[in-house]
């Protein structure tokens, strides 16, 4: 049985906090609120709130409860504009990729500098969710384990698969606890997390190999029931927490004589599972740079830019995207621009300009 633990940590981290809104911080979200419902494209590239060294942008939606969402490649802040104290007055989702890259204690301590701007008389914040997980290769058929090999507390089981690729199975989803075992090759095929393939390579990944992420799930029901409230209290416990998932939660198990599948042998590929601890004293990040802007990808870039570019190298008779193509197609576009707003083509891509600066987190 091979089993190589390539990465592990928090992926996924949700934290609250009380306090009170400092005096003209409500009245500043309303006005880059507006400004980012505003019709006028040059109104809605003001909608964003500079906080610490972080460039934000202000949403036009509020979700339930949450009036104001501000965002950026780092956090997604919610804030309550509300007087009353039946939630928290922020709700905060902090990136995987930031925890990834800065670890969780600098990913808090920078969150709460933040957090600092909005709100006074705060306390250590309160985790709502958290998602443990390790990544890892392993020669064992996860495709043909059967259903009730899993022993676990939970009663659904979902298995997925792409085209007649086995991808992986939920257990539990939408409980207080779920787990996820899937294929994370493929998975960051579309999230674009390459990040990801360096760190597993420093582990000694071959570069071939599918790595597998098990994702453990945790709800604020959960993590209260277990007496985790704050993120120091996540941090001291999180290893037994592992313990409790991969041993009383859930279990993979050898098929045995009995009827009875608790007492059915752990097979022995979980058993270096239940092994695995999340802090071991090194989850302090891969101290990667972590750009707080929301970026589009080279893919987005090039590959759909060129993919209008082409359609007019077809339109207009072209053989090849050269010099004289692009030219064309720059003519074209200029003149249909001027058309469009009378003469102002050049104060509407700008503004253009200032709007996706706004959405990218860019100064």
């Amino acid at each position: 049985m091979e089993f190589k633990e390539v990465f592990k940590g928090i992926d996924s981290l949700y934290v609250s906090y009380e306090g009170n809104l400092r005096n003209g911080i409500k009245e500043q979200l309303e006005e880059k609120k507006k400004q980012a419902q505003s019709e006028d494209e040059k109104e809605q590239s003001l909608a964003r709130m500079t906080l610490e060294d972080h460039r934000f942008e202000v949403m036009d939606k509020g979700v339930k409860w949450y009036s104001f969402i501000l965002m950026d490649n780092w956090y997604r802040i919610q804030v309550s504009g509300s007087k009353g104290k039946v939630l928290p007055k922020i709700y905060v989702q902090i990136s995987s990729e930031l925890l990834t890259g800065y670890g969780p204690d600098n990913s808090i301590n920078k969150l709460r500098e933040i957090v600092n701007r909005l709100l006074e008389g705060i306390e250590e914040e309160t985790i709502s969710r958290a998602d443990i997980f390790v990544d890892f290769n392993t020669d064992e058929e996860l495709e043909k384990i059967e259903n009730t090999s899993w022993v676990t507390r939970a009663k659904k089981l979902s298995k997925y698969w792409n085209g007649g690729l086995f991808t992986g199975l939920s257990i539990g989803l939408g409980g207080i606890i779920s787990a996820r075992i899937y294929d994370k090759t493929i998975e960051i095929e579309e999230s674009r997390k390459d990040y990801l393939k360096e760190i597993w390579e420093k582990q000694g990944w071959d570069t071939f190999q599918r790595v597998w992420r098990l994702e453990f799930q945790l709800r604020r029901e959960c993590l209260g029931q277990m007496s985790i409230n704050t993120f120091s209290s996540l941090m001291e416990k999180v290893n037994a927490l592992w313990v409790y998932c991969a041993s009383d939660w859930l279990r993979l198990a050898v098929k045995g004589d009995t009827v009875n599948r608790t007492r059915w042998t752990t097979n022995p590929m979980w058993e270096k599972i239940q092994g695995v601890r999340i802090n071991d004293g090194k989850l302090t990040g891969i101290l990667r740079q972590v750009n707080k802007s929301r970026i589009p990808s080279d893919k987005a870039l090039y590959e759909i830019g060129m993919g209008f570019i082409t359609s007019f190298a077809a339109k207009e008779g072209f053989e090849n995207v050269d010099k004289e193509t692009l030219n064309k197609y720059l003519e074209g576009a200029t003149n249909y621009h001027k058309k469009k707003t009378n003469g102002n083509e050049e104060d509407y891509l700008n503004t253009k300009i200032s709007l996706k600066k706004t959405k990218y987190n860019k100064t």
